[in-house]
């Protein structure tokens, strides 16, 4: 199926990831978006990679912000921190106006250095410039790319699984792991959010598909 494939970069006014991200840019965060029974209220993963002498400061950050209503420590490591918060629904969201012009998420969303990265997936190319025209009203907006996409339906990507392959052949896997996500990406020359966001979903897409043969 061929479509088009939106890349961009925001600085979010107002936005509470992007103010975590400015007070800690040096550490990557893979957000992933959780549904919630409560229409006010949006939950989601934070999965933040870097140095963890500084993640009972981020904790903190957050618990002071009146913007999370909750923050939830589930695991952390010697270079990532996973979180589960909830925050007060408010408006202006990024995914609110992706969604508006019939876009789908292509990747999960990750911020660094104050700004989130989104990859969209549109059908319809003249989405495109008018959903560009909203998201400029909430923030800065830098437009990484815009093309032609395949959208064909396979269990891994090619980058998911060159990323998963390589982990795997490190010893990421094994326990005690080998290696480290930070390891992996300077070996890969890729950013530590990309590798972990690159994790995540081939992790999850190989646990669903046998999951399914159980």
């Amino acid at each position: 199926m061929k479509g088009y494939k939106f890349s961009f970069k925001i600085r979010h006014r107002g936005c509470a990831e992007t103010g975590l991200s400015l007070a800690f840019p040096q550490h990557h965060i893979t957000v992933a978006d959780i549904q919630s029974r409560n229409i006010k209220v949006k939950q989601y993963f934070y999965y933040i990679s870097g140095k963890n002498k500084e993640f009972d400061s981020i904790i903190k950050h957050l618990e002071k912000s009146k913007t999370y209503k909750s923050v939830r420590e589930i695991e952390r490591s010697t270079d990532t921190l996973l979180l589960l918060v909830t925050i007060n629904q408010g408006k202006n969201y990024v995914q609110d106006t992706i969604q508006k012009y019939r876009g789908f998420f292509l990747a999960l969303h990750t911020v660094y250095e104050g700004y989130e990265y989104w990859h969209v997936g549109l059908l319809d190319k003249e989405n495109i410039e008018p959903m560009r025209k909203e998201l400029k009203k909430i923030g800065e907006l830098k437009t990484l790319y815009i093309g032609e996409a395949e959208f064909a339906p396979s269990l891994l990507s090619k980058q998911q699984r060159l990323v998963f392959k390589y982990a795997y052949e490190q010893g990421y896997y094994q326990l005690p792991r080998k290696t480290t996500i930070v390891k992996i990406a300077k070996a890969l020359k890729l950013n530590p959010a990309t590798v972990g966001e690159h994790l995540m979903r081939a992790e999850n897409k190989i646990i669903l598909s046998q999951a399914n043969l159980m």
